[in-house]
């Protein structure tokens, strides 16, 4: 079977194929989409603060335990556990928000996908398959239809393994820091930091 389906050589041809052969608007294919998934951010702060206020909370009745057993924990030992707890919270906060937001980055890589692609049949030919979807709502239609719900989450558990240890570091480097700069500025006119 022949077909003009041929991989892309570079930013510039693929650029120049899409043009061509789909039109100036399928380079703003998904853009809604991504637009949408802006959202990820909102809820991985709003999560982490929920999560950093109950890891506190814990944290405080931790410490009122030992208060009366009399033991007391080293200031590296509290600021390794700290910094353990804010690794912790912010990999979860990460996760949840990008579960949370995962069927919106599937619909988004499908809109973004070539209209047409080679595929591999079940007997080991080669066959043109056409892929058209006619915006956010209608690609989720038929995931849904073709795929049922899990196929809005597709590739959901290795993209979380992927993002949750740069969130993790991400959020101990926040805390660090904002502890460095309430702390410097309040020492500069003499008040005690808490946040």
């Amino acid at each position: 079977e022949q077909h003009n389906v041929r991989p892309y050589n570079g930013m510039g041809d693929a650029f120049r194929t899409i043009l061509r052969n789909e039109g100036p608007l399928a380079l703003y294919r998904g853009s809604g989409a991504a637009f949408l998934l802006t959202s990820n951010g909102g809820i991985q702060f709003a999560v982490y603060e929920k999560l950093r206020e109950l890891f506190h909370i814990q944290r405080a009745n931790q410490k009122e335990k030992n208060a009366d057993g009399k033991r007391k924990a080293s200031t590296l030992r509290e600021r390794f556990e700290m910094s353990l707890g804010y690794m912790s919270i912010g990999a979860m906060a990460k996760i949840i928000a990008s579960t949370a937001t995962y069927p919106l980055q599937v619909a988004k890589s499908r809109m973004q996908q070539r209209s047409e692609a080679l595929e591999f049949t079940e007997d080991g030919h080669v066959r043109v398959v056409k892929r058209q979807y006619g915006g956010l709502m209608d690609t989720f239609r038929r995931i849904a239809h073709s795929e049922g719900p899990f196929g809005f989450f597709k590739g959901c558990i290795p993209n979380a393994l992927r993002v949750a240890p740069s969130a993790a570091v991400t959020f101990v480097v926040y805390e660090l820091t904002m502890d460095f700069l309430l702390s410097s500025s309040s020492s500069s006119i003499g008040i005690t930091p808490g946040r």
